[in-house]
């Protein structure tokens, strides 16, 4: 339980709300979190949690926009070689440790087809790595290369799952399986 509540200005406000909530999304499936919780671990009250969010539904979806931008994917160019790349994915991980609850949140999404609005922020968030990691490619944006970009985008899903939530990759297997098969994608034609 959240400590007595404090007088924060809108945005402190707001941002406890959202840390709080991201972390009970990241403990617990969406269904199993009250309005009464979300508000008692931001240490504030429902109402509040009204005003800044509207639903707990518009609160998880900031949640999971907020996710959206954290972390960015790495920034190089084939031109820098592989040292540079390996050196990029592990501050990427690095930030991706840092944002454990958020990354689980993201993962722990159930069935983002059932909700139009869930299935867009998904959809938002995995268009800006394809376009963020053809660029680190230097790879031209053709129907190809992005299917080979989003093939890879379930890769990075599914290791930073076995890491953070599953437990049976280290990070160091997945900063390793994550450089060795970006730097074996197709190089420009």
């Amino acid at each position: 339980m959240a400590g007595p509540r404090v007088r924060l200005d809108a945005d402190d406000r707001r941002e406890q709300i959202l840390s709080a909530a991201q972390r009970l999304f990241a403990e617990r499936a969406y269904e199993t979190v009250s309005t009464s919780d979300l508000a008692a671990a931001a240490g504030t009250t429902r109402t509040n949690l009204h005003y800044y969010f509207g639903t707990k539904r518009g609160l998880y979806l900031d949640v999971l926009r907020r996710f959206g931008r954290l972390p960015p994917p790495p920034a190089a160019s084939r031109a820098t070689g592989p040292e540079e790349i390996d050196r990029l994915f592990s501050r990427w991980l690095d930030v991706v440790e840092q944002n454990r609850e958020t990354v689980i949140t993201m993962v722990n999404a159930t069935n983002p087809h059932a909700d139009p609005d869930i299935e867009q922020v998904l959809r938002d968030g995995k268009r800006a790595w394809e376009d963020r990691l053809l660029a680190v490619l230097a790879l031209p944006d053709t129907r190809v290369n992005r299917a080979t970009i989003r093939a890879f985008q379930g890769l990075v899903s599914s290791a930073v799952d076995e890491w953070l939530r599953r437990g049976t990759l280290a990070k160091p297997d997945v900063h390793r399986l994550l450089t060795r098969t970006l730097q074996s994608l197709p190089s420009p034609s």
